[in-house]
């Protein structure tokens, strides 16, 4: 059976170290709509991610402005690789298709990516953080931002989305893993039902 899960949350909440934790011990791939912006941002300009660097307002800037000529493009971009890797899963029996992918989209942020991912059958799961705990997170990380980064649309939509689980991530990466592991437990059960 095909698990999908999204994750929705701040910058630096934790999606992304969910995520890699589903991919290292459950055995999902990874996706992300900021993927395609990444990649036409490194082709554009490539010296604002040396070191790591993850700068905010260019992905920002460049994923809104493309959004403006057709509002879901980083959607079908996704939605079009997720598909791929369900159906290169897959066995088909008669007329059903059953697949055993696991994906997890780890950075839901916008209300069309939301109604395209729950219409999916996608759970959404959103991961928070205290904001001061999420700043030193940039700040350790070398990302390039400002205040209005934390509070421009990408970053507010994530509070108003309905979502299936919750997961609080203010303490240690081994407190997170628990609270995944938990998480996938329950999940898994209600599978197996």
């Amino acid at each position: 059976m095909t698990i999908k899960l999204a994750l929705t949350g701040k910058a630096r909440s934790g999606k992304d170290a969910i995520a890699e934790y589903l991919v290292a011990n459950y055995g999902f791939k990874r996706f992300a709509f900021g993927d395609g912006i990444r990649e036409v941002c490194r082709q554009l300009y490539p010296e604002q991610f040396e070191g790591g660097a993850k700068p905010r307002a260019l992905l920002q800037g460049v994923g809104q402005s493309l959004r403006a000529f057709d509002e879901d493009v980083w959607v079908k971009r996704t939605i079009y690789d997720i598909n791929t890797e369900i159906f290169s899963n897959a066995t088909v029996m008669g007329d059903r298709v059953l697949s055993s992918a696991r994906i997890v989209v780890s950075d839901l942020r916008q209300p069309n990516e939301e109604k395209t991912l729950r219409s999916e059958g996608f759970v959404i799961i959103r991961v928070t953080a205290p904001e001061d705990l999420r700043i030193q997170r940039m700040i350790t990380a070398g990302d390039a931002f400002n205040p209005d980064d934390l509070t421009h649309d990408t970053e507010s939509y994530v509070d108003s989305f309905e979502v299936d689980y919750e997961i609080t991530n203010d303490g240690t990466l081994d407190k997170l893993h628990a609270q995944v592991d938990e998480f996938m437990a329950e999940l898994l059960a209600d599978r197996q039902r």
